[in-house]
């Protein structure tokens, strides 16, 4: 069908390409700002005001080696990588097992699970209960206060519950004729046809967990060592406080604040640059993943 174009349409292409546009500049120039500012000189940058177009002065990396150099930053990048790569995986996997399970039709309790499932969306214990458990637990202070809560999620049990049930019944009828069991035919043969809807779930487990800072900061408050990496970011950031990383500045307080607010910017990019780079290889996965996986009504 050929779109006629009559004022009105032209009138409403120019609006719509000239807003999402705008919009688009509106998204990007704070990362542009962040991204030119690490590399600005740190003097230059302490009287600099409104939106960077390009760097201040000489391009530096000074901040950057600053940040690299810090050995809290290195131990949160390890600690987040760990936490991200933990419940992506393992909670991937179960959720994938739970989303199946209420899936299937000759399943009694089906229906109990998918309902009591989805009433954990609107009603919430709230952080003390959670705490409690938590403590009495034993899990305080240590890395499973952190990878446990965050392996399943029902929102994402509720997308592979709807994915599982839009295949066929036929090959999993045609799959346990060949004696195949339900882990066989879950692992083997389901799976590999919902992939985009996993990959949403990789993808979003993987935005979560990484810029989890809340739970940590409640349930490893005497484990500074198993912090992840935005919880170090917000002392930084939100504290205020960047003397802990500006170590070869010089003494005198205007030079340890001209590096202070270089580095900065230079943890904000180092903080985002993964899921940033990380985010257009699975955006071709999101609309048919969440199609798949789209709630039946």
């Amino acid at each position: 069908m050929i779109e006629k174009r009559t004022p009105s349409r032209l009138v409403f292409n120019v609006f719509n390409y000239g807003f999402m546009i705008i919009f688009a500049l509106l998204c990007i120039m704070p990362v542009w700002h962040v991204v030119m500012a690490s590399l600005s000189n740190p003097r230059l940058l302490m009287g600099a005001s409104g939106i960077l177009v390009k760097p201040l002065g000489k391009v530096t990396l000074e901040g950057y080696g600053m940040v690299l150099q810090n050995r809290n930053i290195l131990v949160g990048y390890g600690n987040t990588i760990f936490y991200v790569l933990f419940t992506s995986v393992f909670g991937t996997i179960l959720t994938a097992i739970a989303g199946y399970l209420v899936s299937r039709t000759d399943f009694k309790l089906a229906k109990p699970l998918t309902l009591f499932i989805m009433s954990t969306m609107i009603f919430s214990a709230g952080t003390l209960p959670t705490y409690m458990v938590i403590r009495n637990m034993g899990m305080l202070n240590t890395r499973w206060a952190i990878l446990v809560p965050g392996l399943m999620n029902a929102y994402y049990i509720i997308i592979m519950k709807s994915a599982f049930e839009q295949l066929p019944m036929s090959f999993e009828e045609s799959a346990k004729l060949d004696g195949a069991n339900s882990l066989t035919i879950l692992f083997k043969i389901l799976m590999p046809m919902v992939k985009p809807t996993l990959a949403v779930v990789v993808m979003f487990t993987v935005i979560m967990q990484w810029n989890s800072w809340y739970p940590a900061s409640i349930y490893l408050v005497k484990a500074r060592d198993k912090w992840p990496l935005q919880l170090f970011m917000r002392d930084l950031l939100v504290k205020n406080d960047a003397s802990k990383i500006v170590t070869n500045a010089n003494d005198a307080n205007a030079a340890i604040n001209m590096a202070g607010n270089l580095v900065k910017y230079c943890v904000t990019v180092v903080g985002t640059a993964p899921i940033l780079l990380a985010y257009p290889f699975a955006q071709k996965y999101f609309v048919s993943g969440i199609t798949l996986g789209g709630v039946k009504g």
